[in-house]
């Protein structure tokens, strides 16, 4: 997390909202540049980039060899308004995010701490009892240490997205939890999982409550009860451009989904520019890495056919290494929070919703495009979960996933991806109709672990080779 790939925006938003909100008022300091690049796991450019935009904005004045002071002029009233007004508009959000967070996170989170060493529990823990005053809260860097461990861009990006929505961990350390050196040892002696997360959730339970309070206070104080809705927003790619990875995914769907069938050709450059709303420099980059991928062929005169089969792709090229990476790390957070939240949907919805699962299940059986499964059941979870954040959040995915079928068909070679999925496809469908749910969500966070180990497994050959030319 060195290079400024729009990380800067994390730590503005971090003090712009603690000095619009009057954690730091006027005259105050900033921590140093070192500090800061310390709480955040920074680069001084990305620091310095940050504190250039809160300057620009006139929240703070920075000088040569002194702390960042702050410039802003605010009364309390005023700053209990901007947070009124930051608030307001997203309190349907905010506790959405507070259940979805559970199925989002705590999977990630506990796994991944039952993998730590003494070691690392040691090194933890003693950060959590000895909280610095101004610092990033314990709360969010023991999370962000935490996610750190499965080398995930993904997972770390959406923690950061959704700190930035909530905001409410900016803004004060007094509810950090203190361990003492006899808890420590009792939590290294114990179950260390189930006391972390008591503390976390009962810190974040009484930070919600709190907030509710302050919004339902102030909606009335300040007549702002007309403001506009903010829901929350997962903004995935911190590399430019982006929009070819987008519109990438958006043309592999419509593949697979039989909107351009394998052998027809796809609609002119112009055509493409007016339907997707891109420039024409981004369909030509889009079509380029499409052809490197296998999905398509140019042909001179002829326009752009749709091929779908595995070619020698070079993986030299970033475009396809980035590509590879999303993929990888988007089966990894699928694998890792798939099952629960497969499950919770299940039991939310009508009868009637499962069965049409179980149907759309069977037609891609029966078309035998059984590699469309993952398809119809992130489409399912994103359609039909009640909670806005894990739709938003499984949308996103179910684009990134696109990416996998190209390498899937070089890695399988002689074998077709219907018949990679048949099987697998077959015994969903059964347990669905069965009525066993668990063992249906079990089943596909199974399917979606195998798929990430041997995309892993896929990468680190690609990489070897690639190291050995």
């Amino acid at each position: 997390m060195k290079k400024d790939n729009g990380l800067r925006r994390l730590v503005y938003d971090y003090y712009e909202t603690r000095i619009r909100f009057g954690f730091y008022q006027y005259g105050d300091c900033l921590p140093s540049i070192p500090q800061i690049c310390e709480n955040f796991h920074l680069g001084r450019t990305t620091v310095r980039a940050a504190l250039e935009l809160l300057e620009k904005g006139n929240y703070i004045r920075t000088a040569e060899r002194k702390a960042a002071s702050v410039i802003f002029v605010a009364g309390s009233c005023q700053f209990r308004e901007n947070a009124a007004r930051y608030y307001l508009p997203r309190k349907e959000g905010i506790l959405d995010l507070s259940e979805a967070g559970k199925l989002l996170f705590v999977p990630l989170w506990e796994c991944a701490l039952r993998q730590w060493s003494r070691e690392r529990w040691e090194c933890i823990l003693h950060d959590l009892s000895n909280i610095v005053p101004g610092a990033v809260p314990l709360t969010v860097k023991f999370y962000m240490g935490v996610l750190s461990s499965w080398n995930n861009q993904l997972i770390l990006n959406l923690f950061w997205e959704v700190i930035r929505y909530l905001r409410f961990p900016y803004l004060s350390n007094r509810d950090e939890p203190r361990i003492t050196a006899g808890e420590l040892m009792e939590v290294l002696r114990g179950d260390g999982i189930s006391f972390l997360k008591v503390q976390f959730q009962d810190i974040y339970g009484r930070m919600i409550d709190e907030l509710l309070d302050f919004i339902g206070q102030s909606a009335e104080e300040f007549h702002l009860e007309s403001l506009e809705k903010v829901p929350f927003r997962w903004n995935i790619y911190r590399r430019r451009p982006q929009m070819r990875y987008t519109l990438v995914s958006v043309i592999i769907r419509e593949i697979l989904t039989g909107i351009y069938p394998v052998g027809s050709y796809l609609p002119s450059l112009p055509q493409m520019e007016n339907k997707y709303k891109v420039s024409l420099t981004t369909v030509r980059r889009t079509l380029s890495i499409l052809e490197a991928l296998g999905v398509t062929r140019s042909f001179q005169g002829k326009g752009t056919q749709v091929f779908m089969a595995p070619v020698e792709i070079d993986f030299t090229l970033p475009d396809i290494r980035e590509g590879l990476r999303l993929y990888r790390e988007s089966v990894q957070l699928l694998a890792l929070t798939a099952g629960g939240i497969t499950q919770y949907t299940l039991e939310y919805v009508q009868e009637g919703k499962r069965k049409e699962l179980g149907d759309r299940l069977m037609m891609i059986q029966e078309q035998k495009k059984s590699y469309n499964c993952f398809e119809v059941i992130l489409t399912f979870i994103k359609e039909e979960c009640p909670l806005a954040a894990v739709r938003e959040c499984y949308g996103q995915m179910a684009e990134l996933i696109t990416w996998g079928y190209p390498f899937m068909l070089l890695r399988l070679q002689d074998k077709s991806l219907d018949q990679r999925y048949q099987e697998c496809v077959r015994q969903q469908i059964k347990l669905i109709r069965e009525g066993d749910y668990a063992a249906f969500s079990a089943g596909w966070g199974v399917l979606l672990e195998n798929e990430e180990h041997q995309c892993t497994a896929f990468m680190k050959a690609v990489s070897g080779n690639i190291d050995k030319e």
